[in-house]
């Protein structure tokens, strides 16, 4: 049988072929994966014997009354709002300022993006280096007569998570920064030149116009950085491991150690579902409300 190519029918199955190859290529590397390891969460398996035995939802009852997970929990929280404040509030601000910037504008974006492109093994190197007690921001702090602030950053349980959270972010902003100066491409001049008019000063016309602008731009920054935060492990395995005395432990690393290290591979993916489920309900608030604010 011959479809006529203009019958509702043959357009409806040119859609079909077209997105075919796309959501064969999901299918097979990203659901498939996803619901194996929601699969394996309710098995207690070591990884490797062909042999699963199914034990229900144990591996979850073994996560709330399991302390060292609650703490991973815990530093991932910290660890992810400490990223978030750097490259969605202080990323906004940088590009806010760079659009403004006429004189050496492309170096400065190059400077801000380049370590977006460095390894994360290479920036966990870089930073263990700068970090070391005897290290050059310690060398900086003890040259400005700052001497009390020094310390071994990776070794100082109070500070340690917040030192990774920040070398995380010095290799990231630049992509915030990149997406929001795209983002204020589209911004109507207009808009600034009649601020000016009601002498509204460069704070409010940021605060007025840049940030409602920007709002949908924000809220793809917010995302792509809250899920980028959630499933960072290797520089803080390259690092501390998740140390000392895991006041760096996160769910990623801990995942890691109690699946892979410890072939207690039903629990690890216990562990990553849980992950799963909470970045997917903090993006789904975060999107309620951002509509909830857009109406």
């Amino acid at each position: 049988m011959i479809l006529d190519p203009d019958s509702k029918l043959a357009q409806r199955l040119n859609l079909v072929l077209f997105l075919l190859p796309a959501m064969a290529i999901y299918v097979v590397f990203a659901l498939y994966p996803t619901f194996s390891v929601v699969e394996y969460s309710f098995t207690d398996w070591d990884g490797i014997s062909p042999e699963r035995e199914y034990i229900g939802f144990e591996n979850y009852q073994r996560l709330f009354s399991d302390r060292i997970f609650w703490e991973a929990f815990r530093n991932t929280f910290v660890w992810s709002g400490v990223i978030i404040v750097i490259n969605v509030g202080l990323g906004l601000v940088i590009a806010a300022m760079l659009a403004r910037v006429w004189k050496a504008r492309l170096l400065l974006q190059t400077m801000i993006v380049l370590p977006v492109v460095i390894s994360p093994m290479a920036v966990a190197t870089i930073w263990r280096w700068l970090y070391q007690p005897k290290g050059v921001i310690n060398q900086l702090l003890d040259g400005i007569g700052l001497d009390f602030l020094m310390r071994p950053w990776l070794g100082d349980p109070s500070v340690v998570l917040y030192a990774l959270a920040f070398a995380h972010s010095w290799s990231t902003i630049g992509l915030s920064v990149i997406i929001f100066l795209a983002g204020l491409q589209a911004v109507d001049e207009d808009l600034y030149e009649a601020s000016k008019v009601d002498g509204a000063n460069a704070v409010q016309q940021f605060r007025f116009v840049t940030m409602p602008a920007l709002r949908p731009v924000t809220a793809v920054v917010f995302i792509l950085t809250l899920t980028q935060s959630f499933k960072v492990f290797d520089i803080v395995w390259a690092t501390t491991q998740g140390g000392p005395i895991r006041f760096s432990e996160i769910l990623s690393t801990y995942m890691y150690k109690r699946g892979a290290l410890e072939n207690d591979y039903g629990y690890g993916a216990a562990i990553g579902v849980a992950l799963l489920v909470i970045v997917s309900v903090a993006t789904i608030i975060y999107m309620q409300i951002q509509n909830r604010e857009g109406r």
